[in-house]
């Protein structure tokens, strides 16, 4: 579950000061994942008045000061199944390999799409072709590692 790259670190924060978004939707709870336990890392801060809200896959491990870190955190399950009552401007998917050995039969970058304008992540590899043509994808290299943020145009 502990995440350890610091590439994926610095590509977090580096999306969240260009894009500036008041809602995040941290879909893995990245920070959770990290060992954050805060807002601040890295000499970098989510402000207070951003909006965070973090879906939880690994539930089994849980510390009361993820409730101060993020503003609410909604399940795995309902995440996927019955949806959520808001829309973010940015989705944080990161550590997608561990996320889709827990849920496989869901496509995460397209459920994020429902939520999200933009989405930030480390693979695109299970994204349907047609799917790849309609949105705008960039690709972010940064050192060895790249990621791709994903503007999904709805």
């Amino acid at each position: 579950m502990i995440l350890t790259s610091e590439n994926d670190v610095i590509i977090f924060w580096e999306t969240i000061k260009q894009l500036e978004p008041e809602s995040v939707l941290d879909i893995g709870m990245f920070l959770k994942r990290i060992g954050s336990i805060s807002r601040r890392i890295m000499d970098h801060e989510v402000a207070e008045s951003m909006r965070m809200d973090g879906v939880d896959f690994f539930p089994q491990v849980s510390l009361p000061v993820w409730k101060n870190v993020y503003d609410g955190i909604i399940s795995a399950e309902t995440f996927l199944e019955m949806g959520l009552p808001r829309r973010y401007d940015l989705a944080v998917l990161l550590g997608t390999r561990e996320l889709r050995e827990k849920m496989p039969r869901f496509g995460l970058p397209e459920r994020a799409s429902e939520y999200a304008e933009y989405i930030l992540t480390d693979d695109i590899s299970d994204i349907p072709e047609e799917q790849k043509v309609e949105w705008k994808i960039t690709s972010l290299r940064l050192h060895e590692n790249i990621y791709y943020l994903i503007c999904s145009g709805e």
